[in-house]
């Protein structure tokens, strides 16, 4: 494929959703808040590139190869259509599951890239399709941006291997899918959407608030008369009804994000050191530089310095979520939080042998030493702490405060929606608006200095 370099060389800086991700739900954003950030920083900050984001939709539960394939075939038609020009460069962003599939995606391209010919076929048919060799889409991209992401693991998914098995599963996900379709075709039942906003005031979790609202914003009757919000129930229920076929259709993420290790390993999670090793002299030689936040939430369990926590498990009242707790966190931490962290707290992750177990605190520079059982509500701390060891950034947070989940905010005006954002762990962790903005600010500067490695005038 033949393109023409691009007389304003762009930083295109690409958001990858995690573990349950989307772009957005309705108006439920996955990257809450970051758009009007990035045209604050882009306005008031030092000169710069021109930052353009794009959102990436990928599957929400999928396995990790399915997709990082998913985001290899994104980037190609990108490229192919010249939204993504030779001279612009690529930042891929990953927060959570959203950093393996971006490793997966290098990993796979470099593979690609050996056997002359490879290619990725997009928009045309047998004869006529555009292919984009991998080396086209590996010469694009110069940073990688990790947040919060498991890079070997975590016990939540082993926890939840273990006491969420499939068929039930399954059930859960059909019944919510009948439940979409149902809302499409007739009003929605009221008792439905208070039951939602009643189980978040009782149990002080926007998690459920966010499913009233979800339930409140499909509902077309209650914007009956007004053609525009109509399309736009119809719409978000559309969103959702697909969103929950994904999740039916493949669950295999949870597997890939495992902390026990995988007999034939393909998520990045389990590859050995010597495969990682790999990675990070690839990416040097492509002039790729990543940069990793570890979030860190507050502790809420007595656990000692070193302790080896005993696994969740649902018989055993002594290892239950709410057994340990230290003076205050049941009314500072919400359910989900709590749960959430206990399922990290106890597993097969620990911390290897010559890997890091400090990291360097965001904003101060202080050193501060992570236990194998720390984490965000959803990830061991310590998986972060790869590839940059002791320089990963630590951010005080869960696992939803550094994508713009750290508090509530009201929607816009006149919809049934009645949220924007939500506090989705409450973890009294002590993030706050200027922590977002500061993390985010040094997020966008480090993608920024991808021009830095772009020649002038640079074409395939």
């Amino acid at each position: 494929m033949t393109t023409t370099s691009s007389p304003c060389p762009r930083v295109h800086v690409i958001l990858v959703p995690g573990f349950a991700g989307f772009d957005a739900l309705g108006q439920l954003e996955y990257y809450a808040g970051v758009t009007p950030l990035a045209r604050e920083w882009q306005a008031n900050g030092p000169p710069a590139p021109p930052l353009v984001l794009h959102y990436f939709d990928n599957l929400p539960t999928a396995s990790v190869a399915t997709r990082a394939a998913r985001l290899r075939q994104y980037l190609a038609k990108r490229l192919a259509r010249g939204t993504l020009q030779p001279g612009d460069a690529v930042a891929l962003v990953g927060h959570s599951t959203g950093g393996l599939d971006i490793r997966k995606l290098l990993f796979d391209l470099e593979a690609e890239a050996r056997y002359p010919g490879a290619h990725v076929a997009v928009d045309g048919n047998r004869d006529d399709a555009l292919r984009v060799p991998p080396g086209d889409l590996l010469a694009l991209v110069k940073r990688v941006v990790f947040l919060s992401v498991p890079q070997r693991g975590t016990n939540i998914a082993d926890w939840l291997r273990a006491h969420a098995p499939s068929l039930p599963r399954r059930l859960a996900i059909d019944e919510a899918r009948g439940s979409v379709l149902a809302a499409r075709l007739s009003p929605v039942n009221d008792l439905q959407e208070l039951a939602a906003r009643w189980l978040g005031g009782a149990l002080r979790s926007d998690l459920f608030l966010a499913m009233g609202d979800a339930v409140a914003e499909i509902d077309a009757g209650a914007v009956r008369g007004d053609p525009a919000r109509i399309a736009d129930a119809h719409e978000a229920a559309s969103e959702l009804q697909l969103y929950l076929t994904h999740i039916a259709s493949d669950f295999g993420a949870i597997e890939d994000l495992a902390a026990s290790p995988a007999l034939e390993p393909t998520s990045p999670a389990h590859f050995a050191d010597d495969v990682r090793e790999a990675e990070r002299r690839a990416w040097g030689a492509r002039g790729i530089r990543t940069r990793s936040y570890a979030t860190v939430g507050r502790r809420p369990y007595a656990f000692e310095p070193g302790e080896d926590v005993a696994p969740w498990k649902l018989r055993s009242p002594s290892s239950a979520p709410l057994a340990r707790l230290v003076e205050g966190a049941r009314g500072r931490m919400d359910a989900p939080y709590l749960s959430g962290y206990r399922a990290c707290a106890g597993g097969p992750f620990q911390i290897p042998a010559g890997a890091p177990a400090v990291a360097t605190v965001f904003g101060t520079g202080e050193r501060r030493p992570i236990e194998a059982w720390d984490s965000d509500g959803i990830v061991n701390t310590a998986s972060m702490l790869w590839p940059e060891g002791e320089e990963t950034r630590l951010v005080d947070g869960d696992h939803g405060d550094v994508i713009g989940h750290y508090h509530l905010v009201e929607a816009r005006d006149g919809g049934p929606r009645r949220y924007h954002t939500y506090d989705l762990l409450r973890s009294d962790s002590g993030f706050t608006a200027a922590t977002f903005r500061e993390v985010w600010r040094d997020v966008f500067a480090f993608c920024a200095s991808a021009a830095e490695d772009v020649a002038p005038g640079a074409a395939a």
